[in-house]
Order: structure tokens, then sequence, then C-alpha cells
């Protein structure tokens, strides 16, 4: 039987157990926009758990993006020397780090917020070259890999949505067409950096899943499967959530790993969907910031469950500590 802390392949990585830590973003705990000792210290504990990967909270391209005031900065002047660090600090416990990227709201100077059907091919040209120097600056700190996210509610996911994209260029129309500005962006990063691209995507229907296999086709390494503005809608333990059957249809179809969140937090459960699916890989944030070492004892006790209790605070406060325990040192 498979177990969630097996070692095993990840594409062209090894990992220590099927978790993956995936990150939203970092408010507090930042002075003059560079880490702190706290912020290095929250990703050893992370690293030393025993966690697959690590996933950094949200860095923006972009510094008038909507999450930038809790977010990282890709243009901070300590962006490379600070991640380093992080990097560094993960790589002493044997564990890959990603760096997520992403961006909210994308201007031209006098529109600061654009539509999918207002950018010019030229926009489509910039967001992909900002994008791509984005990922020098991540090979630069030493990172594995890059996360792009193109899911829950950043720019690219409504500009690949046919509920958003009214284009009608080869940019818009059909799935192909509307995913074209990632797919052509995936293939510029793997053709010029040696890092593992990830794909964070929505997948509601079918459509997405076929998204998923272009992204596939174009050299995406994996794919994180996730939905419009979650994780606000996953409670503990969903017994419905909605995306375990379109991940188990995903990863069927795909040859590249699929990742599934949602609001999982029983080791149980989740090694019964291991055994049971065709998923292999599982996501978590908020269990990591109510105790960042909750692995090191699912490890030994073989049946534990998270004490996050999915109050969603740390959501909605845009901040990586718990509001109900403290943290273990």
């Amino acid at each position: 039987m498979k177990d969630l802390f097996d070692v095993c392949r990840f594409s062209d990585l090894v990992l220590q157990s099927r978790i993956i830590r995936t990150g939203l973003w970092e408010s507090e705990n930042q002075e003059n926009k560079q880490l702190t000792p706290e912020v290095l210290k929250r990703y050893e504990k992370i690293a030393s758990s025993g966690v697959g990967i690590i996933t950094t909270e949200l860095i923006s391209i972009y510094p008038n993006d909507g999450f930038s005031p809790y977010s990282h900065s890709i243009n901070s002047p300590t962006f490379i020397n600070d991640f380093s660090e992080v990097v560094h600090t993960c790589h002493m416990y044997d564990t890959p780090v990603f760096a997520q990227i992403g961006f909210i709201r994308y201007g031209n100077g006098d529109n600061q917020n654009l539509a999918p059907h207002e950018l010019t091919l030229e926009d489509i040209r910039r967001i992909q070259a900002d994008l791509l120097v984005s990922c020098k600056k991540i090979s630069f700190a030493g990172f594995d890999g890059v996360q792009i996210n193109m899911g829950n509610y950043y720019f690219l996911s409504r500009f690949i949505s046919p509920t958003f994209n009214g284009r009608n260029d080869k940019y818009g129309g059909n799935t192909q067409n509307r995913v074209r500005i990632a797919t052509e962006l995936v293939k510029l990063i793997k053709a010029n950096f040696d890092l593992h691209v990830s794909c964070r995507v929505n997948v509601i229907d079918d459509d997405g899943i076929e998204i998923c296999k272009l992204l596939e086709s174009a050299g995406a390494d994996s794919i994180q499967i996730t939905k419009p503005r979650s994780p606000q809608y996953f409670t503990r333990d969903n017994k419905n959530n909605d995306l375990l059957e379109l991940a188990d249809k995903a990863a069927g179809q795909l040859k590249i790993p699929v990742i599934l969140g949602g609001g999982f937090s029983n080791q149980n459960k989740l090694n019964e969907i291991l055994n049971r699916t065709n998923i292999e890989f599982f996501s978590m944030q908020r269990p990591f910031v109510a105790d960042p070492y909750f692995l090191l004892d699912w490890r030994v006790d073989g049946n534990g469950i998270s004490r996050c209790k999915t109050c969603n605070n740390c959501y909605w406060k845009k901040t990586s500590d718990c509001f109900i325990f403290k943290p273990r040192h």
C-alpha cells in the first residue's frame, strides 16, 4: 500500500513525503520589505517536519498589485539575497522549495486594472517577459522550481476562463487559445531555466482538465488543482470536496504529478484517498499555520489529525500566524 510518508519521485525531484506545503501570503514579519529571522525560522520548522515540498507565500511580480501589501515582491532589492537564505534553510533538510508567483491586477499606466479583453498583444508580451524575468531572479536565488499561480482569482485564471475572456483573437475563444498566454510562457521558462514548473489551475469542469493537458504538453512538470476563491470555502475534512473527483480524473489522464488540496486534515482520510484514487500528492496550508511541526507527529502516530480548526482567521487577516494555538518552539 502507498503511504503519505513514502519516499517518492515527483517528476524530476525526490520527496520525503507526499505532502506539499502551499503558501498564501505573508503580511507580518517584514521590515523594509526584507525577510526577518522569524520568517526564516518558520521555513526551517516546516522544512524539518518531513514535508515533501515547500511552496512559498505569494510573490507578486507587480509593485501595485492588489495583494502587494500582503505579499513578497519579486522587485524587492533584497529578493535574491533574502530568498537565497530561505532556499538554503530548506535544503539543509533536503526539502525542495518552489517560488509561487502571480498577480491579481495588470495595468498599462492609464488603467491599473485591465480586463483580459482590454490587453493588447504588446501587453501580453510584456506580462510574459515580466514573468520570465521573475523566473531569472528565482533561478538566481536557487529555487528548485516555480509555481505559476493561474488559479484562484489571480489575473491569469481570469484570462484563461471562458467567463472572463471575451477576446476574439488567437488568445481568446476556444480552450487552446485562452490558455495560449500560459503555454507560451511555460515553453519559454523550460527553454531558458533549469526549474521545475508547477501550474496552479482552477478545475471546475472538463474544460479545466483540458487546460491541464495543454499545460502538460507545453512542458509543465506538475499541476496543483484548485478552485476560485479557495480556501475559504473548504471546511475541516470537507466531505463534499468537489475537487476530489476532478483531481482524480485529471490525475488519471495526465502523466505528470497532480496535487490535490481542499481542507483535508486527517491522515487516515488522505491515505484512503491515496490508495483509492489516482491522486498521489496533497497540498496543505492552514495546518502548517496551526502547527508547523504536525507532520512529525503524524509520522510517529500513524493516525494524525491536524489541530487546525479551519477558522480561516489566518486567511481573512492575511497573516501566517494562528489565532487559536500558540506555536511550538
